[in-house]
């Protein structure tokens, strides 16, 4: 080839730079293209490696991923021949790169290594220290944060004995990374100060910006939310300055987070749909991949499950393509919450397994303690009290590992679940002191600990409605549903809202409750929450029966049932199959009301909650006084007390609370006592009455006997004689024991 052939090749090289100078990346191309065969004709490797390593940043440039790859093994193969071994290097770093990208962590492994021993070879430090900084990154999208940290050290060594102050600062900024990830803050912090002195000094504003991001990201993970909202604020300030797009991506994403964290959901929703836009254009997958995930997040709080699902499903797409386990861990946490509010639950287990398993991986401190408590929501619902209280049990170990101020909230968070098992399990006094131990931390006047504020609520309710104080009930419910309403947790205040419905229902205020059950399922139709809409319905029959509308309270007892049974949830099943057993028995249906009851009771035996059992014995009696089976009857009463008695006896303070919980039990009492007179076991009667008075009372024991008195038929056509004198020495001796009770 002659020489105006060599100074041809070496002009379309300097245009395709001018070009790519330009942003013209197909005059480039084919320029780079040119000069590269011109090269390689004269034997001139070196610049024909040269001219393929400019083609492959194009093809970069237009995301042509594999052409790129290609054309930097071809610049290795052209430097090898042409002896340019930290050239050759150069481009195997670059494969490295490409390869890390496409997720082949393996291969980028290899070449990074390949290129480590030619630098080492030519004794270049600085190459040494870029291939370090390069397995550092390895590391940390593999998960293996320690692995990553040393490799970042030995580049931070390696780039102070080549005085590269800007490799030293990145190299940093990666330390700082790792420290953040492991909640090591304090080296973390001083990492990205160090990074950001370099930066500024460098007067590398780029760089300056990434150590913000790292220091306000600090800030976000250690609750100190107002800092942080300075801080990405100013990250936002600077890179709109430098026209650095994805510098503003990264200060909306933060900003998000912490309106996230602050409870304004809008805001929050606004500025990560301005982040996931920028990282679309500038096809930043890994961006993209965590702006989605906080949108799923933002949209699981507001109840759009839909919306969420799609999101959350696309993170952990990204995630799984970028071998980015981190983000995996944590992609996989929203995604299992959503499952379990959609109410599949068996897909919800695997995926709150997997992010259990990734914990470790992940920036997010409480991860492995909320994996177990979603977990050990599923257990809850679908019956497994034994295993639910288990998990319970090792998210609060785990989150008592943990420093301030995560480990305060998620112990609240683990025996705030803990004491509604408690109370659902007739435990009084265990649920009391759970209560008492949780207040603290919940009330510690840390804003983010008062977002737990309405399930501390709500529990207080739950144990103030068991234990029959309804006004408590309904002032701890009603303080529930506003403090939900202010954090912005419309499922927690659909739950409050679902509570006060129930206390107009245990006082007998029908056109409330049947208002606010009408309204809580409203509400939970709008979450997309089945498992509330069917508990709404539920509560809506339980109305009905006490309207004595018995077959609206059947039709829709039975939807809701099949809702539950959909959902499996077991403690739903068996309300809704109590109130079923009660409206059959009115309608004189009495085999499928004992069907009915004959389950509820096998679920409450179950899931091992003795006023639940309580109740459904209670109704069983029911139907066998009606059939006239009255030793059946009063072995099922008996038993119904004696589970009655036995919660009574885990009462935290039995002068204080054991009257008003015994007046929730006054027709039990009294049905008792009216089955052992007619058994003329009249001694027997009395010495449970007066039990019971002892307790609570004579008032509402009274009403109940006097009422069932009235009722006793003393007359009519279709009674035989033999018949109205029995009912009326009935009445006399009912009337004996009462009077006795109340002189």
């Amino acid at each position: 080839m002659t020489t105006q052939d060599i100074s041809v090749a070496h002009q379309r090289l300097r245009e395709g730079v001018d070009a790519l100078n330009e942003g013209k990346l197909d005059k480039a191309a084919e320029a780079f293209s040119d000069a590269e065969v011109r090269f390689r004709l004269a034997g001139d490797y070196r610049h024909a490696g040269d001219s393929r390593m400019l083609l492959a940043e194009v093809q970069q440039q237009n995301n042509l991923i594999d052409s790129a790859i290609i054309s930097y093994s071809r610049a290795r193969n052209y430097y090898r021949q042409a002896e340019q071994p930290l050239s050759e290097a150069g481009a195997t770093m670059a494969l490295g790169h490409l390869e890390r990208q496409r997720a082949h962590l393996d291969l980028a492994q290899q070449a990074y290594e390949e290129a480590g021993a030619l630098y080492q070879q030519q004794r270049s430090v600085r190459g040494q220290g870029n291939v370090w900084l390069a397995l550092g990154h390895l590391e940390l999208q593999r998960g293996h944060i320690a692995e990553a940290a040393a490799y970042y050290q030995r580049a931070i060594a390696a780039f102070q004995e080549a005085g590269e102050a800007i490799t030293e600062a990145d190299a940093r900024r990666s330390y700082g990374d790792t420290r953040r990830l492991e909640q090591q803050f304090a080296p973390a912090e001083e990492a990205y100060r160090q990074a950001l002195a370099v930066y500024e000094a460098q007067r590398d504003y780029y760089g300056a910006v990434d150590a913000l991001s790292g220091l306000a990201q600090i800030c976000l993970e250690q609750w100190r939310l107002a800092e942080a909202a300075d801080l990405f604020g100013e990250v936002i300030r600077r890179s709109l300055e430098l026209e650095y797009e994805l510098g503003q991506a990264d200060g909306n994403l933060g900003l998000a987070a912490v309106a996230l964290a602050n409870n304004q959901l809008e805001q929050a929703l606004a500025s990560a749909q301005r982040a996931q836009q920028v990282y679309e254009d500038q096809r930043n997958a890994l961006g993209l991949a965590q702006a989605l995930r906080l949108l799923g997040e933002i949209n699981l709080r507001r109840g759009q499950l839909a919306y969420a699902t799609s999101q959350v499903q696309r993170a952990l797409r990204t995630y799984q393509a970028l071998a980015r386990r981190p983000g995996t861990a944590e992609a996989q946490l929203c995604l299992a919450e959503i499952l379990r509010r959609r109410g599949l639950l068996e897909r919800a287990v695997e995926t709150f397994s997997a992010a259990h398993e990734q914990a470790h991986l992940s920036a997010n401190a409480l991860l492995p303690s909320q994996a177990l408590l979603g977990l050990g929501d599923i257990y809850r619902q679908r019956g497994q009290i034994a295993r639910a209280h288990e998990v319970y049990e090792e998210a609060a170990t785990r989150a008592a590992q943990l420093t301030e101020p995560f480990r305060s909230y998620g112990l609240a968070e683990a025996i705030l679940r803990q004491a509604r098992l408690a109370i659902a399990g007739g435990s009084l006094k265990v649920a009391w002191e759970q209560l008492n131990t949780a207040r603290p931390h919940v009330e510690s006047g840390s804003s983010h600990h008062a977002r737990l504020a309405p399930l501390l609520a709500l529990a207080e309710g739950e144990w103030y409605l068991t234990l029959g104080e309804s006004a408590r009930a309904e002032g701890r419910f009603s303080e529930a549903r506003q403090r939900a309403e202010m954090l912005q947790e419309p499922l927690l205040a659909a739950e409050a809202l679902l509570a006060l419905a129930r206390t107009y229902l245990a006082r007998s205020e029908l056109e409330a409750a049947l208002l606010t059950y009408t309204e809580a399922e409203r509400q939970f139709q709008q979450l997309e929450n089945p498992v509330g809409t069917a508990a709404a319905t539920l509560g809506s029959a339980q109305v009905m029966i006490g309207q004595q509308r018995w077959s609206e309270a059947i039709e829709r007892g039975e939807t809701a049932l099949t809702r539950f049974g959909q959902n499996e949830d077991l403690t739903g099943q068996a309300e809704t199959l109590l109130a079923l057993g009660l409206a059959h028995r009115n309608m004189e249906q009495l085999d499928e009301a004992w069907a009915n009851l004959e389950a509820a009771l096998r679920l409450y035996q179950q899931q091992g909650q003795p006023l639940g059992e309580s109740d459904a014995r209670y109704e069983r009696a029911g139907v066998l006084l009606a059939q006239g089976r009255l030793d059946e009857a009063a072995d099922e009463l008996q038993r119904a007390i004696a589970l009655v008695e036995q919660v009574r006896q885990t009462l935290p303070a039995p002068e204080q609370w054991t009257a008003p919980f015994m007046r929730q039990y006054a027709a039990l009492y009294a049905q008792a006592a009216i089955t052992e007179v007619r058994r003329n076991r009249e001694q027997q009667a009395r010495a449970l009455l007066e039990a019971y008075v002892r307790l609570a009372g004579p008032h509402e024991l009274l009403e109940q006997l006097k009422a069932y008195e009235e009722s006793i038929p003393t007359g009519g056509e279709h009674l035989s004689e033999e018949a109205i004198s029995a009912n009326k020495d009935l009445q006399k001796r009912l009337r004996q024991l009462r009077k006795g009770l109340a002189s």
